[in-house]
């Protein structure tokens, strides 16, 4: 059949998939290239979004509207920390357990679940907290009130989550698999707080 400007649907699928095709070549050649400045510019991006999407979802108790400054300090921290922090953290990884290791699987992921995790979380409540405004005490306030409930439902949701992508998912596409679920993971942080 033919769309309205004369085009084959199938050939505006074939447009589609040829700017997808692009876009991502594009991405990974900046990965290759700059994959610290890729990695915090999209972690923060994601973070930014999962965290207007989470306010949409559950809005500000004060104002009903989106509080941009805690967009902004989410965007900001993952911009800022967990872009490297990630990056470093899976070539420590990568070193401390190559992938030809026996059980590597399971060592990679007990090593990011149970030792890089952890940390990581404690300081992502305490920081985002501090930008936002809230003081030191109310930043505590908040890694004592969340720091536990949410580490746990992060075992459970990224470990399945890292399986997978460890064990099935093609090098090539582990950031990208990583990102869908971090930009729902956002959602979740954003909605807890």
């Amino acid at each position: 059949r033919m769309s309205s400007k004369g085009k084959s649907r199938d050939g505006d699928r074939q447009d589609e998939d040829s700017i997808l095709s692009k876009v991502a070549t594009v991405y990974r050649f900046a990965l290759r290239t700059n994959p610290i400045l890729v990695r915090s510019v999209t972690n923060g991006a994601l973070a930014s979004l999962g965290n207007i999407v989470s306010q949409c979802i559950t809005p500000h108790s004060s104002t009903g509207k989106i509080v941009w400054r805690n967009v902004a300090a989410f965007g900001a921290f993952n911009a800022l920390i967990s872009g490297p922090f990630n990056y470093y953290a899976q070539h420590l990884t990568n070193a401390v357990i190559p992938r030809s290791a026996s059980n590597a699987i399971f060592k990679r992921l007990a090593l990011d679940r149970l030792v890089v995790y952890p940390p990581y979380l404690l300081a992502f409540f305490f920081v985002v907290a501090l930008l936002e405004g809230s003081s030191v005490a109310e930043a505590k306030r908040r890694v004592q009130l969340m720091y536990w409930i949410t580490l746990k439902a992060n075992l459970q949701f990224f470990t399945v989550a890292q399986l997978i992508n460890i064990k099935f998912v093609p090098q090539k596409n582990a950031l990208l698999y990583g990102n869908l679920l971090v930009l729902l993971w956002n959602i979740y942080l954003a909605t807890r707080r």
